[in-house]
């Protein structure tokens, strides 16, 4: 997708640019906070950030936001050791991971995070969520990027069905990002329903066939 080129670029040039830095920052930092709010987030919380880009504003934002512990993973490798050195420049090592992985990997220790991020730009979205789904622990807060309405064929989402009836947060100030789901994944055994209204078994999601609501789509 062009947009997500579009996307580096401009985080390649916030890297050498501290106003750039700054005003880009300043983009997330209310959609960040709308999120800590909507996931109740703590820094007693563990939290992985799929989809980190070069530079990984979202994670740095939790991390100072709540004080809790990330791990932002990439899988382009060069975005990876590009926001790695970034993180590190900044003094934050100790507090933000990067990992250059994909997020439908099996190495990862999802058992570990108690609150996932899916960036607007993670692709294929479906499989991804899909696959942390089935890998995290029962209570983990699944939060997921919703584009404004008129830039949704611009990004890969997941069908409406599957977050139908979750708790939304919407981002008025944001340009690009227009609201965040959040997604807790619940005790099961073979199947069950989940607080977002959409069954899932070992065969995957099934959800309702009613639609979502119309501001969300």
């Amino acid at each position: 997708m062009w947009i997500c080129s579009f996307t580096q670029k401009i985080e390649d040039l916030a890297l050498e640019t501290k106003l750039l830095y700054k005003l880009a920052s300043d983009y997330y930092h209310d959609v960040v906070k709308n999120e800590v709010v909507l996931a109740n987030i703590t820094r007693h919380d563990n939290i992985l950030c799929i989809g980190g880009g070069i530079c990984p504003f979202s994670a740095i934002l939790f991390n100072q936001v709540t004080g809790a512990k990330v791990t932002v993973i990439d899988n382009n490798s060069c975005c990876a050791k590009k926001a790695k050195a970034f993180i590190d420049r900044l003094g934050l090592g100790d507090s933000v991971k990067v990992i250059c992985q994909d997020g439908g990997s099996t190495a990862l220790p999802f058992d570990e995070y108690t609150v996932v991020h899916f960036a607007l730009q993670v692709s294929p979205i479906e499989a991804v969520f899909t696959h942390v789904e089935k890998h995290v622990t029962p209570s983990t807060k699944l939060l997921v990027r919703r584009p404004k309405v008129h830039l949704k064929k611009l990004y890969n989402h997941l069908p409406s069905p599957l977050l139908h009836n979750c708790p939304v947060t919407t981002h008025k100030k944001a340009r690009n990002i227009g609201s965040t789901l959040l997604y807790i994944k619940q005790e099961s055994n073979d199947k069950k329903m989940d607080n977002c209204g959409a069954s899932y078994s070992s065969n995957g999601f099934h959800g309702r066939k009613r639609s979502f609501r119309r501001s969300l789509a």
